[in-house]
């Protein structure tokens, strides 16, 4: 989806913004409606994968080879983001929306033309972007998603999480849009519950957590979550309902039904499933050893470029036992005047603490904040100006950029925003900065 319109700002709970980056200019959306306080505590994730009426998965009414007919009020236009058929006729369908009606029951047309023609068993996703808010409070707590496309806000269950949240607060998600973490065509000889690639040599269980997709060939469009692996083979949380075979070509990438809660003070680590639009609380092997505090950041490590970093190869990283693999960890500066990194382990739900690293003297606290791209943690300190980034190949910290604009009085929350500026086979990183108490929004580009 468009790359000028992935920024949201939220001044209060009922007051929400999106930033279009090509016209440096606002635009107030509805209110979210969520439940709770807003104050410490409260934080968000943007999703490229669209959540009408606050689910990613819809089923057409109809259909041809070339139209999904809704039951959902478009009110956007969508040319250009990308559909995908994960379930029913159809299935293992890519491409992207040429052209939508707006208004009730809106049709998208789609290019490529299918093979088969859509009908109502036609279960579809599309990269339209949503936004997904947790709202803090002393009593109780909101969690709603936006659907870009419709405009509308839709309320999310809390069934499980805390009725009072507050210091400080992240929430993650594991998009699949980030790209895969490994590829292939199976083998063959697979069973309703696994799917083996016998040229492998992945480290084991190395990609539980993450998703599976059948991109080609038989059983394409289906989705599974990896409950465990071998060295050669998948093992599948769901059966599939298609038996992959020796045709069937695989990707394997972030889980896109799955989103992590961190915070308040606390070292619970919540995870949310989206298809079932449930909590639950996480038991890790290791537990984290100390709550992240103010100023705390999480940020997942994906698109790391390194070659000892791709796929499984089980290669270790600094800490013993710890291997390098993109896609696999969250790294979470604990906040609270220290300089401490601790990293969970989505594959083998475990804590990491008090990772070693290089110049790791600078302390974080109250109104730090962080955004990662590419392997980098940016990472702004309090109200100073001063701006680091983290380098998760080299695993050290280096000093930025400082920016000389004063700042007022330091608040908690997400300041900080990375787009990718395309032009042509060219794209350009920017780094965005909200000010502390202050309207400035400002930029720099990195290179």
């Amino acid at each position: 989806m468009p790359q000028n319109d992935c920024a949201y700002y939220f001044a209060a709970a009922t007051l929400v913004y999106n930033y279009n980056a090509e016209q440096d200019a606002w635009l107030q959306l509805p209110s979210s409606g969520a439940a709770g306080a807003f104050a410490a505590g409260a934080c968000g994730e943007f999703r490229a994968l669209g959540a009408m009426g606050g689910v990613q998965d819809q089923t057409a009414t109809a259909g041809t080879t070339t139209t999904l007919t809704t039951n959902k009020t478009i009110v956007r236009n969508l040319v250009g983001s990308k559909i995908r058929v994960v379930a029913g006729t159809g299935a293992g369908y890519d491409g992207t929306v040429a052209s939508n009606t707006i208004g009730a029951n809106s049709v998208l047309t789609v290019t490529p033309a299918s093979s088969v023609a859509f009908d109502a068993t036609t279960v579809f996703r599309v990269w339209s972007g949503s936004v997904w808010f947790f709202n803090a409070g002393t009593s109780a707590v909101g969690f709603s998603v936006y659907d870009r496309a419709t405009n509308a806000w839709t309320a999310k269950s809390v069934t499980g999480l805390p009725t009072a949240w507050g210091t400080s607060g992240q929430l993650i998600s594991t998009d699949s849009v980030e790209g895969p973490f490994d590829t292939g065509t199976s083998t063959g000889s697979n069973t309703t519950t696994t799917l083996n690639c016998t040229g492998k040599a992945w480290a084991t269980n190395a990609f539980t957590n993450a998703q599976v997709r059948i991109t080609a060939g038989t059983g394409a469009g289906q989705i599974r979550t990896v409950a465990s692996n071998t060295a050669t083979a998948l093992t599948v949380s769901a059966a599939w309902t298609t038996t992959p075979d020796a045709t069937s070509v695989f990707s394997v990438e972030g889980n896109d039904d799955y989103m992590y809660l961190l915070g308040n003070n606390a070292v619970t680590l919540y995870r949310f499933t989206v298809s079932t639009n449930t909590w639950a609380t996480l038991t890790p092997g290791a537990a984290r050893t100390a709550a992240p505090g103010a100023g705390f950041t999480a940020d997942w490590i994906h698109g790391v470029t390194d070659a000892d970093w791709q796929g499984a190869q089980g290669k270790l990283h600094t800490p013993a036992g710890m291997v390098k693999q993109s896609g696999r960890f969250i790294y979470s500066f604990r906040g609270a005047g220290t300089t401490t990194l601790d990293i969970y382990d989505i594959a083998a739900n475990t804590w990491w603490n008090g990772l070693g690293y290089g110049n790791s003297t600078e302390t974080f606290t109250t109104g730090s904040c962080s955004v990662d791209a590419d392997g980098y943690i940016y990472i702004m300190k309090e109200a100073t100006g001063r701006m680091f980034r983290f380098d998760v190949v080299k695993n050290a910290l280096e000093p930025f950029a400082l920016n000389v604009y004063p700042q007022s009085t330091t608040v908690e929350g997400d300041k900080l925003l990375l787009l990718k500026y395309r032009d042509g086979a060219t794209t350009i990183p920017f780094l965005y900065a909200q000010l502390h108490s202050r309207p400035e929004l400002i930029r720099m580009m990195i290179i």
